[in-house]
């Protein structure tokens, strides 16, 4: 553990494009060779990824909405996806994911700044993360005034719940949201529109209540193909979390799930 905070202290100072770099072509070399060890290059990388994303760098936007797998490609002209987007990674637990880390050090796996930015991501990977309960206000264009709590911010999804006007309700996307007060505005205007929505969301209820009694076993999956089907385009892409019980609890359109 502290030859890799040797290492980390050191990998922390590197500039971030030139780590994905590296850690891009050191996934690369490790396709078809090492799958623990490239579920460590990975996962190290989503570190410094994350980092990225906060950045106002020509990929920070990317990174806050795609898996690394997709900004490889962009990172380095090597990562051919026919080639490589074949290769996956595994689950592994944060020990084993410093044993690992560890072995390619003693082993010299990698160059040393190659083997610090593993090192700086891994711990990041492995620290724990405080639950975040930052309280967030905006004033919304009619001038209501919205308070929310920030729960959730990062590469993978950014969610709060708002408090006033609308009490417990919550709004998330899958992405890195820098100002969650922006996340928290979309939430209340999408908020007013599913109200707007009403007439013809009932309009649509007979159809969806048809497309339900026609699937010939119980299917999740094909229910929530139908949902989709049916209200799609008329909810567009929501920030609203738990749509269809929104629309249950507004409206008495119960959305079979």
């Amino acid at each position: 553990m502290k030859v890799i905070e040797r290492y980390a202290k050191r990998g922390e100072k590197c500039e971030v494009m030139k780590a994905l770099t590296l850690l891009t072509k050191a996934y690369i070399s490790l396709c078809g060779i090492s799958l623990g060890c490239r579920t460590v290059v990975y996962c190290a990388a989503e570190s410094w990824q994350e980092k990225l994303a906060w950045l106002d760098l020509p990929l920070s936007e990317l990174a806050r909405k795609e898996p690394f797998v997709n900004l490889m490609p962009h990172i380095s002209e090597d990562y051919v996806q026919e080639e490589y987007d074949k290769y996956d990674i595994t689950a592994l637990e944060h020990e084993d994911l410093l044993n690992i880390c560890s072995q390619m050090i003693q082993e010299k796996q990698f160059d040393e700044t190659t083997l610090e930015v593993i090192s700086w991501g891994c711990l990041k990977v492995t620290e724990d993360k405080e639950l975040l309960s930052q309280e967030i206000e905006v004033t919304a264009p009619d001038g209501t005034l919205l308070t929310g709590t920030l729960q959730v911010q990062d590469c993978s999804k950014t969610m709060l719940i708002m408090n006033e006007p609308y009490h417990d309700l919550r709004v998330g996307k899958y992405e890195l949201v820098r100002d969650a007060r922006e996340l928290l505005l979309a939430g209340y205007m999408d908020y007013q529109r599913l109200h707007q929505l009403e007439k013809e969301l009932k309009a649509l209820y007979p159809y969806y209540l048809d497309r339900l009694s026609k699937l010939e076993k119980d299917s999740a999956w094909q229910k929530y193909r139908i949902y989709k089907d049916i209200y799609g385009k008329l909810l567009g892409d929501m920030v609203l979390v738990g749509v269809d019980t929104l629309i249950e609890q507004l409206f008495g359109l119960i959305i079979k799930r």
